[in-house]
């Protein structure tokens, strides 16, 4: 035990309100903080740390939540709570570059109902660090009840007017309300780890995690998705519009502070793996993207009538910190109407209000540069975000688009893709698969696959019972091919007709011969319901085979080719791996499960670039 007898310190069970602890001092310094990071999944960059207490065991209690439980009985909870804020940013200060990372602290919100709370101890310890009041996120565990919304506000008004920033934790977990969130405009929403268990396997998470996603960015938050464990958690929560992770997929926590805080390597791989559509949205955003220049947060009133006066052409701008991340937007009818108030000039050339910008700002979704197009008109939609939607690009401010910026954006994406798309099954084409082969090809990887499909039987069946009904069978396996292959990044494209190809890296063989098996099996369950009743029965289709005779069709099938692409070369084009994909592909279609695999291993001779 970590007290003397005398303390009666008992931290397994409740403590009357009266006995008074007298060495807290004593549980801190034997308690530690480990920190996790908290990237973005389009870039693994670093945004910030959760400080989470660890070796509570030493100092004689059986979990964190029975040390604060029994400073909270014991009237202790304010005092204890700031020797252990203290202690978590004096050591996240010693992380190197630690100004530019942010800083969460897990807080108990019973701390403001203590009798001796006092504002301004935190921003206190926060100078003595050398760091800005932004640096720090309070969390604000939804476990205790926060779903009355005044009180909610009521801490976010004394945290904010502090210049702090507001994270709610373990969102979906416990009694928060969205009337509570909805009126008090966290900065920051962490989705609660049940969540995120398993999403890329269970739809319905998928749709709460992509509707609180929505609502998260129609009031200007951003999300979190915590306890992110598998790369296809992490996939998946990148997909549906999460702005940063957590979590041990990304990174375990640890007492030892790290050596680097720009990336982690993990994160910064897959992305880099996996910039496909996202880079051709980036281009395109970047080409439409308003470089309105911003305005510091410290930046006279008086001075913001200059720069509308000086910018007639500008509605609104962009008002950033220090650290040229947006705070949120001025906007020039609102700030005009101040103004020309009566006694407004007066007011905003008083000495008293001049460093007072707050009064003006209004908050604004924010986005990083590389989410896709899809997902910023959904933001404009979801917000009806008149003054348009703030791009970054790790965090930092890059500039604004706008409606009508959006909509010639997404016009342009969308006739690019048209011309790089299969107009059946909007898959991408011939280009866009040798666009992106060459650019795979050319990144030396362990572990890489190409894959080629090709119906059996399909001009039967297409004889039989008509193109249309074709076209129907080549849409179900396009579908099916969404559905296998989506637990790892396959990059899926349709060269014409009947036959496919996919591509993925980074997995085990074993791995990808279960997906696509698993493709192959799924349309070979699926595509008898496309037979007559009498056909399904007898097992085979009669037709005439190309000579004009009267054969018998197996049911359709499909095989498939899988080329092991030799590691760390990168002289190997897709007209090679088409080579050997032929020799693989006749081995399948006269095998028993349709399927055969090599190794491609011949030396690259000269071959003509095809499928432009």
């Amino acid at each position: 035990m970590a007290f003397d007898a005398e303390d009666e310190l008992i931290a397994d069970r409740p403590v009357s309100k009266p006995v008074m602890l007298r060495n807290w001092q004593q549980v801190v310094e034997k308690v530690d903080f480990a920190f996790q990071p908290i990237v973005s999944p389009h870039t693994g960059h670093i945004f910030g740390y959760e400080a989470l207490l660890r070796r509570w065991e030493d100092a004689g209690f059986t979990s964190i939540q029975a040390l604060f439980d029994t400073a909270w009985d014991t009237g202790n909870l304010h005092s204890v709570d700031m020797l252990l804020r203290a202690k978590a940013i004096e050591k996240f200060a010693r992380m190197p570059d630690a100004k530019r990372l942010k800083l969460f602290y897990n807080f108990d919100n019973r701390v403001v109902k203590t009798e001796d709370y006092q504002p301004g101890q935190t921003a206190a310890l926060l100078a003595d660090a050398g760091l800005e009041r932004d640096t720090i996120f309070l969390e604000i565990s939804e476990r205790h009840d926060i779903s009355n919304a005044d009180y909610l506000k009521d801490i976010l008004v004394r945290y904010r007017s502090q210049g702090f920033k507001i994270a709610i934790d373990d969102y979906g977990s416990g009694f928060a309300q969205l009337r509570a969130l909805y009126e008090c405009e966290p900065d920051i929403i962490k989705i609660d780890r049940f969540f995120i268990d398993g999403i890329d396997r269970d739809r319905r998470k998928e749709l709460f995690v992509t509707q609180i996603t929505a609502f998260a960015h129609m009031i200007a938050a951003q999300v979190v998705a915590e306890g992110v464990e598998t790369r296809e958690e992490f996939l998946c929560c990148r997909r549906l519009g999460c702005d940063l992770v957590q979590g041990f997929f990304i990174a375990r926590p640890s007492i030892e502070l790290p050596e680097r805080t720009d990336l982690v390597q993990v994160a910064a791989d897959i992305a880099a793996d996996t910039r496909r559509q996202s880079d051709r949205d980036d281009d395109v955003v970047r080409s439409y993207l308003l470089d309105t220049p911003a305005i510091p947060s410290d930046i006279n009133p008086v001075d913001i009538l200059t720069y509308f006066q000086q910018n007639p052409d500008i509605t609104l701008v962009p008002v950033v910190n220090p650290d040229g991340e947006p705070m949120g937007v001025v906007r020039d009818s609102e700030f005009k109407a101040f103004i020309y108030t009566p006694f407004g000039r007066e007011l905003l050339q008083n000495p008293a209000n001049r460093a007072n910008i707050k009064r003006f700002l209004r908050r604004c979704p924010v986005a990083d540069i590389r989410t896709s197009l899809s997902e910023l008109l959904e933001t404009f939609v979801a917000t009806n975000a008149l003054d348009g939607v703030i791009l970054t690009e790790n965090g930092r401010y890059l500039g604004v688009l706008d409606q009508s910026a959006l909509l010639r954006a997404v016009n342009e994406r969308n006739t690019l893709n048209a011309r790089d798309e299969n107009p059946l099954t909007r898959l991408p084409g011939n280009s866009a698969i040798y666009r992106y082969a060459a650019h795979a090809l050319s990144q030396p990887r362990k572990r890489r696959f190409a894959v080629y499909f090709d119906f059996d039987n399909f001009k039967p069946f297409n004889d039989r019972y008509g193109f249309r009904q074709g076209d129907r069978a080549i849409l179900l396996f396009k579908d099916i091919l969404g559905k296998a292959l989506s637990q790892n990044d396959w990059f899926v494209g349709h060269i014409g007709g009947d036959d496919f190809f996919a591509y993925v890296q980074s997995v085990d063989f074993e791995v990808a011969v279960e997906a696509v098996q698993r493709a192959q099996a799924m349309f070979d369950a699926q595509i008898k319901s496309f037979y007559d009743q009498e056909t399904r029965d007898r097992g085979y289709l009669i037709g005439k085979g190309r000579d004009n005779q009267v054969t018998k069709f197996d049911l359709m099938s499909v095989s498939a080719a899988l080329v092991r692409i030799p590691p760390e070369r990168t002289d190997i084009t897709l007209d090679h791996i088409s080579v050997e994909a032929a020799k693989l592909k006749a081995i399948a279609k006269n095998s028993i499960n349709r399927f055969a695999s090599g190794l491609y291993d011949a030396p690259c001779a000269p071959l003509p670039i095809s499928g432009k």
